[in-house]
């Protein structure tokens, strides 16, 4: 999945046996894959481009959900689902 990111433009580098980390200048995330049929993806977003990352998810043909939490935590700002 990392091969794809990296086709478009994004850095990869693993992160462990199984993990990848993909980054772009706005987002860095990481690719966990639990089974064959699931991805999960966690990290760090510039709040101001959530829609610009489900963008990138879709046109990979992920299916994807987002969830941005405040700073601290506490509180789920918005969730985005494709």
């Amino acid at each position: 999945m990392a091969e794809m990111f990296v086709r478009a433009g994004w850095r990869a580098r693993a992160s462990s046996w199984t993990e990848y980390e993909v980054e772009h200048e706005w987002v860095c995330i990481e690719l966990v894959d639990p089974s064959p049929d699931e991805r999960l993806f966690s990290g760090v977003v510039d709040p101001s481009r959530v829609d610009e990352l489900g963008a990138v998810l879709a046109g990979l043909g992920l299916r994807y959900s987002i969830e941005l939490w405040s700073d601290d935590g506490t509180s789920l700002l918005r969730e985005l689902a494709g």
